[in-house]
Formats: C-alpha cells, structure tokens, sequence
C-alpha cells in the first residue's frame, strides 16, 4: 500500500563603456593653413625700411645700374604680391557649402554614413537608429520568464482555483454501503474487516448468521445513516479525529484497494469523491482510478501516515499506461508508465468539485506533469505556476499541487473544510 508519511524537503549585466565623444574643443588632426604662424611667410619679413632703402640706392646709383635694380624690385613685389594673395584667399571666409574646421572636429557617429556605391548609398547605417519618442520601452525578460505567463487563463478549463462545475453540485452522502463478498466469507470476516462490532454487523443484517460462510458476491451491509448528529472533521489531518464517519461507497470509475477499515471519511468527503469518480467514469475514461487509504471509522492515527486523521484525505492511483493483461495496480511512477494527459484530466475533474484544498504529488511526477503541459500547451505558465510548486524550490506559495516525500505512487488529495464543521483545522504550510 502506498505510504503517506512525508517531510518536507527541503547579472548584473555586462556593460561595456561608451566611446567618449570627440570633444568640442579638441583640436583637429588637420591645421588650416589659415592658422598657419605669420613667422613662416616670408613675405611679412619685407619692412617698409627695407623698401626705402632700395628707393635711395637706386638715387645714387649710376644710371647703368638704375634698370637692374628696378628689375629685381619688381620681381621682389610681384613675388610679394602674389603671396599675399595666396594668404589672402586662404584666411577667407568658408563657404557654407564646405565642411568648417569647427564640423570636422564632431565625431564621426554624428554624421550620416556616405557611400560611393549608388547601390548600397540608400542602405541603413550599421548603427541601430534611435528609437522614436512614442516607442514602448523593451525590457530584458529574465531567463526562467516566458511570453505565456503573460496570458490569460486557457480556454481549456484549468482554473486552479475553479467554481463548481455544473456537474459538481448536490452532493449527497450514501445512506447504505455495502461490501460485496468476492471469494466467501463470514458475516464475521467482514465486521473484523472494517472494525464493527460483532452486534453492530447483526444489527445492519438481521437473519444474517455471524460466523455462517456467504457465497461469493453477496453483498454485506456495513453503514446506514442514523440521523444522530452531523459526519464532522475534527481537528487537524496530522492530529485530529472523526465523527460519524461513512466508508466509501464502491460504483463506477474506481477500483477499490484499501482495508475497509481505512475506508472511512466525512460525508462530504465520500460524496464529492463518489461523485467525481462517477463523472471520471460517465466522462469517456476507461481506466478506473485507484482508491487506496482514507481514515478509520473514528479517525486519529492510521498506521502507517501521519496525516488521514481526521477524514479528509484520500490515496489516489496515478492513471497509468499499461501493457495489455496487467492488472493495474499501485506502482511507482516515470516517464514510461505515467499517462500524464489523463493524470491532469484527472485532477482537472477533482479541483472542478470546489472542494479540493490540496494534492500531494511527489516533485519527480510534477516535473512530468509540467513537461507535458509545456509540451502540449495546456495551459499559460502563469496559471500552471498556480498549479503546482515545480519548478519552484519545495514550500513556494500556495499552489493545489505540492510536493509532500512518499508520493511517487499515488497522488493525495485532501477535501476542504465544511461550513458546519466548526472544530475542522486546516494545516498550513
């Protein structure tokens, strides 16, 4: 039988510098000859006394000399002259179709990207253009985020947290539940069974003899409904008790494959539980689940748990994949064996009851279940993070599946305090 005991288990970015903007006033590579020094024209080294003197040789100078002498002044002015306009035409104004000094000291990523190839002139630079003003800002998701959290709840019914489905409703307790005598026995087998008193089981059978052999398939009275008082959870599941407790009732879409004896639950528990397995079945599902330990008849401990206590919990099979001929059975779960599309189906039907507090599923299995619903895009991973605690450490928030160690066999389900039951204590995390 499956076991319940459990414990719990346990950049900043790289940013490489900017390159620093070519200062205003840093000076260009290249001088203009505008701002050359007036030391190196030598045409600015001709004074005016220079010229005087010249005046006056060529007064005292004998005539045969006079021509020679005008000659050279006149090559030395027309020498003069003409780099002075060479100077003159440099130092002035620049056009204004012509880059300045002053545009060619910005830096290059300040101007437009020219190309000599008529082809390629129109082409985007390699630098990304600033965005527009009215551009929404893109942020860096982080690595574990995905666009599907941003998604609403699917179309496909995977509330975590649903309201009742218009199936689950009017639930009601069984009035009589019967066992069925499959290979014989005694009136007396069946009390030992689920722990009636010898009396009580007369009682429920009259004309029944205690210790006579009952043929197989006879069905054995082992609770009727007596009206003295409510079925109530009392307490906590890990230290808590049971009043008016009902065994499960057996019907379609389950197997049952506990001692009758931790068969026992509140009313409640047995008829959303009854319910929802009739549902399981009516819905198209061809392999029942597996019903395993519920609680005693008057809860407190049950060997070997320390929850099911106070008559709201209940061990239930994972829908398997079997070989054909194997009997289904209590096995541990993997990727091979574990029918991941119908498990979620299953505990789909449980949390549309409105009554599931939670489901104790062992991490390994919920690693599967979430590859699957990844996989086949059940759902958003925002709504599957309400789901269930993987990939999230052990403990995180409050999802309906968690991880409790013992769970690789079967899933746990634990039904929701009622109204009524006023001493009903739900665990906390």
């Amino acid at each position: 039988m499956p076991s319940d005991e459990h414990s719990d288990d346990d950049l900043p970015a790289d940013t490489s510098p900017e390159d620093a903007p070519l200062a205003d006033d840093e000076p260009s590579s290249d001088e203009s000859p505008a701002e050359a020094s007036s030391d190196d024209n030598p045409a600015e080294t001709f004074s005016d006394e220079d010229a005087a003197e010249s005046v006056s040789a060529e007064r005292v100078e004998p005539r045969s000399k006079i021509g020679l002498v005008m000659f050279a002044s006149a090559g030395a002015l027309w020498g003069l002259f003409g780099m002075m306009r060479c100077d003159a035409h440099d130092s002035t104004e620049t056009p204004s179709a012509a880059v300045s000094n002053e545009e060619q000291a910005k830096s290059a990523d300040e101007l437009p990207s020219v190309s000599d190839d008529p082809e390629t002139a129109d082409a985007a630079p390699d630098s990304e253009p600033e965005p527009a003003a009215d551009t929404p800002e893109i942020r860096d998701r982080p690595a574990d985020e995905d666009p599907a959290d941003e998604e609403p709840i699917s179309a496909g019914g995977f509330d975590p947290r649903p309201s009742p489905a218009a199936w689950a409703r009017d639930f009601k307790a069984p009035s009589t539940v019967k066992y069925t005598v499959r290979r014989g026995g005694t009136l007396e087998n069946v009390a030992n069974l689920y722990k009636i008193f010898h009396h009580e089981i007369s009682e429920l059978n009259p004309g029944v003899e205690l210790k006579k052999d009952l043929p197989p398939k006879s069905a054995v009275v082992v609770y009727k409904a007596s009206g003295d008082g409510q079925s109530q959870s009392i307490g906590g599941p890990s230290s808590g008790k049971l009043a008016g407790g009902v065994p499960m009732v057996d019907g379609p879409g389950r197997v049952m494959k506990m001692i009758g004896w931790k068969s026992f639950a509140t009313a409640n528990t047995v008829a959303v539980l009854d319910k929802a397995l009739r549902h399981w079945a009516s819905s198209g599902h061809k392999q029942p689940v597996l019903v395993g330990n519920m609680s005693s008849r008057n809860g407190g401990r049950l060997a070997p748990h320390s929850t099911h206590q106070s008559g709201r919990d209940v061990d239930l099979g994972y829908p398997q994949k079997l070989p054909a001929g194997e009997e289904l059975n209590w096995r541990v779960m993997d990727g091979k064996n574990l029918d991941a599309k119908e498990c979620w189906a299953l505990m789909q039907l449980l949390v549309q009851t409105g009554q599931i507090e939670v489901i104790y599923v062992d991490r390994e299995i919920q690693k599967l279940l979430h590859d699957y619903a990844v996989a086949n895009k059940l759902m958003s991973k925002a709504t599957l993070k309400q789901w269930m605690e993987y990939p999230s450490p052990t403990g995180s928030g409050s999802p309906v599946i968690q991880h409790v160690k013992g769970h690789a066999d079967h899933m746990h389900a634990r039904f929701k305090c009622q109204p009524h039951e006023t001493q009903c204590k739900s665990r906390k995390r």
